[in-house]
């Protein structure tokens, strides 16, 4: 299974509910994004890694915070999440490993693309997770009741089951 790197402020900015969630409080949207994707870690991905910029703080190194089958990290001053996730599609690649990337901004794609890792934008990450989850639901409904064999059997057969069954 693959490596999913998530931009985590591109996924944010296209999904409304949490860019509706981050002009109040951006580190709710964060721990949504976050409380989201682990959900699907498992199953989807071998592991989910979701870089957030820090680059304009000053000072600040990089950041790593682990959870399950996520991490995430924090770029270190004057980094961006875009240049921080090319060295890293890059290293992983250069080890053998499936990598794919989430994020809609075009030039991080064709980055991805062109190492030969896969790109997922926001919209096509919110529909696999829906269709996953859909997926689930579907295998733990419970079948429809069995039809009984009282169900099919004429009248007049019932009638004479009954009289032997009380004799």
């Amino acid at each position: 299974m693959p490596i999913l790197l998530v931009d985590g402020y591109n996924i944010i900015n296209s999904w409304s509910e949490l860019k509706e969630l981050s002009r109040d409080d951006l580190g709710a949207a964060r721990d949504k994004l976050l409380d989201t994707l682990s959900d699907y870690a498992p199953w989807l991905w071998d592991k989910i890694i979701i870089i957030y910029d820090a680059y304009k703080t000053k000072g600040k190194p990089e950041i790593y915070r682990e959870r399950k089958d996520i991490e995430v990290i924090f770029t270190g001053e004057g980094q961006t999440a875009d240049s921080f996730i090319e060295r890293l599609v890059t290293v992983l690649l250069e080890e053998g490993e499936d990598v794919e990337v989430a994020s809609s901004d075009y030039l991080e794609q064709n980055f991805v693309i062109w190492k030969g890792g896969r790109r997922i934008s926001a919209r096509e990450l919110r529909e696999i997770l829906a269709r996953y989850k859909l997926d689930l639901r579907n295998k733990f409904i419970l079948p429809p009741p069995r039809e009984l064999l009282d169900d099919r059997l004429p009248e007049m057969i019932k009638m004479y089951f009954e009289k032997w069954r009380r004799r």
